[in-house]
């Protein structure tokens, strides 16, 4: 059946809380998706904390240590959950964090705001919510330019359409669902090791940038629809591979493994047989390989090490582990 997912915006302070039923993680994680705009909505007129939360935190509480994360579970977990999943449910290690949630499930007000959403963006005829402005992280203090996102992201359905893999559900997502939504490939700008990292913070959409903010970059863009996006708005080389910008840059992919480590950069060939289009994916010139291989060599274990630090390890660990330096590591400016 797969791991069903709620998208969560909750306020502490006020104990109102919206909660949207999103089915699989693949199937509503889309700028035309109703949950995506109802969460969109809610951070333009004021901070939410955001947590797109799966069912399957039930047998994962062990990694939610923030008292707010719990909070955020309790808006679409109740006792009924977690004793579906275990029939000696006082006798496991985390009961504790158990009857927290369950305590925490009673206090919220729910509100809906649909039939604002549908009129806000106006649906009906956009198909999409809008990408302007800055999605700000007031927990982490960092932002990221919604127009840029798309920009990187932007994509194209089968009925021609653009959209993006909306940054929202990958950005808060409890576990386990964005490599779903990666699962044939993605575009090599794409920062899949972002998933997660912003879960059950306070965010908000804004017009600027706030002062000591610090922005950073984001792309998620499935393989084939930005290939197809790419086709279109960029067309091909002199050789007959797929560009991916206007100054002659080249597609370049990859795949995820079941541990969610990338394999080796390629670049789509693209051939016309009876009037349709035909990607294979070819390895890279030697010295293009050459130049992905650097960049990935400095970037992945900072970004590693990141992560690290955002889970609260401390920063001896994370210099043991990695084999960084301090200074290194003040450089992430966290």
């Amino acid at each position: 059946m797969g791991q069903i997912f709620s998208a969560c915006a909750y306020d502490i302070k006020t104990k109102a809380c919206c909660v949207v039923d999103s089915d699989k993680f693949h199937a509503n994680c889309y700028s035309f998706s109703d949950t995506v705009a109802t969460m969109h909505f809610l951070l333009r007129l004021k901070s939410w904390r955001i947590m797109w939360g799966g069912n399957y935190v039930c047998t994962n509480l062990a990694k939610f240590s923030r008292d707010e994360d719990l909070q955020g579970i309790s808006t679409y977990v109740d006792i009924g959950y977690f004793e579906r999943n275990d029939d000696n449910l006082k006798e496991k290690e985390g009961y504790d964090k158990v009857k927290l949630i369950v305590a925490y499930h009673k206090m919220w007000e729910h509100i809906d705001v649909w039939n604002v959403v549908c009129k806000y963006f106006d649906l009906e005829n956009t198909k999409s919510v809008k990408y302007d402005g800055f999605l700000v992280n007031h927990t982490q203090k960092t932002a990221v330019d919604l127009a840029d996102f798309y920009r990187q992201s932007v994509s194209l359905t089968d009925d021609g359409r653009n959209f993006v893999i909306d940054l929202l559900p990958v950005l808060t997502e409890t576990g386990e669902g964005t490599q779903m939504a990666l699962y044939e490939g993605l575009s090599f700008d794409s920062t899949e090791e972002l998933a997660g990292t912003w879960c059950g913070d306070e965010l908000q959409i804004v017009d600027d940038l706030p002062e000591n903010y610090r922005p950073i970059n984001c792309c998620f863009a499935e393989i084939w629809s930005r290939a197809y996006y790419c086709y279109d708005a960029f067309g091909l080389n002199q050789e007959g591979y797929l560009l991916n910008d206007s100054n002659q840059n080249l597609y370049e992919v990859t795949r995820l493994n079941l541990i969610g480590k990338r394999g080796s950069p390629r670049i789509l060939k693209v051939e016309k047989t009876d009037g349709r289009i035909k990607f294979s994916a070819k390895a890279l010139p030697e010295t293009k390989t050459n130049e992905a291989n650097e960049v990935s060599g400095q970037n992945m274990p900072l970004a590693i090490a990141e992560s690290m630090l955002k889970m609260g390890m401390a920063v001896e660990d994370v210099i043991k582990m990695t084999g960084m330096s301090e200074e290194q590591l003040k450089s992430l400016n966290l």
